[in-house]
């Protein structure tokens, strides 16, 4: 029996009150709450659940709708404090390898700390984009960035849950640079919220999830937050696959979420298989 079974929940919540942060993250290790490949809870910043799983979920994803292999050259945009990083490091080996790009420097700092030291071919980098919701500090902006990666590098890009918070212009550059970095044949990953009549008539019904409802926004998108559009925003599907097509880059399979009260689906966001040809 551990530590985690043998203190009640209401003694490990009244000593995270009163003792130095530093403590609450050995605290956490102690009592079992969390492995030493997962980040303390008052770092995560990304996405609801538990982080193992929901990680562990999205590889799997990866795997059955774009296929993973162990020498994959994988890039991340978007890696948050290793997510999906972390449950990669069971796939990939050399000469396989992982960068991940991400705007939230404390998430960089821990993925390299903790995942890099032990999985040298796993590597992170801060990109300091402005984004108003999660760096509204960042002195880059995303339609004019170019990714710190030579062209033709990565056979596999995963984006999960980018394209929910970012606007047209950053939206078109990404794509630009993911098709600039791909290799030829290569395959991405990526979910994001696209609107069609399917998905505009379910949430003017009001079938959003979770109270999400999407208003207007720009005559492509449509956001749950106007005066914080990078909270949740959907793009017009039609633009989406003309964007897709004009940066060389070929939407291959679409499964729609359950975002709009859809049921049967397999994921809460539309999950899209991207190759370039």
């Amino acid at each position: 029996m551990g530590l985690k079974s043998l203190l009640p929940n209401s003694l490990k919540t009244s000593l995270k009150k009163v003792i130095p942060i530093e403590m609450i993250d050995r605290l956490e290790l102690l009592t079992g709450e969390r492995d030493a490949l997962t980040p303390p809870s008052r770092m995560i910043f990304i996405g609801d659940g538990d982080f193992k799983a929901v990680g562990v979920k999205s590889v799997d994803h990866i795997k059955e709708l774009v296929g993973l292999h162990s020498t994959d050259n994988i890039l991340d945009v978007g890696s948050g404090i290793g997510r999906v990083a972390i449950p990669l490091t069971d796939y990939i080996s050399a000469p396989g390898s992982y960068d991940g790009i991400e705007i939230v420097k404390n998430g960089v700092d821990w993925c390299t700390k903790e995942v890099t030291k032990r999985f040298p071919h796993f590597r992170f980098h801060h990109l300091n984009v402005y984004n108003k919701m999660y760096n509204p500090l960042g002195t880059m902006q995303g339609h004019e960035l170019r990714f710190p990666f030579e062209s033709s590098t990565f056979s596999l890009v995963i984006l999960n849950s980018v394209f929910t918070h970012m606007l047209e212009n950053d939206f078109e550059q990404y794509l630009a640079e993911i098709s600039r970095v791909m290799k030829k044949g290569g395959r991405a990953y990526i979910t994001m919220f696209l609107l069609n009549s399917e998905s505009r008539k379910a949430n003017a019904e009001g079938k959003s999830l979770y109270g999400r409802q999407l208003t207007p926004f720009t005559e492509r998108t449509m956001v749950h937050i106007q005066e914080l559009p990078e909270s949740m925003i959907a793009f017009d599907e039609v633009y989406t696959k003309e964007a897709f097509q004009k940066a060389g880059l070929t939407i291959r399979t679409i499964n729609y979420g359950s975002w709009v009260g859809r049921t049967g689906t397999i994921d809460y966001q539309d999950l899209l298989y991207v190759v370039k040809l």
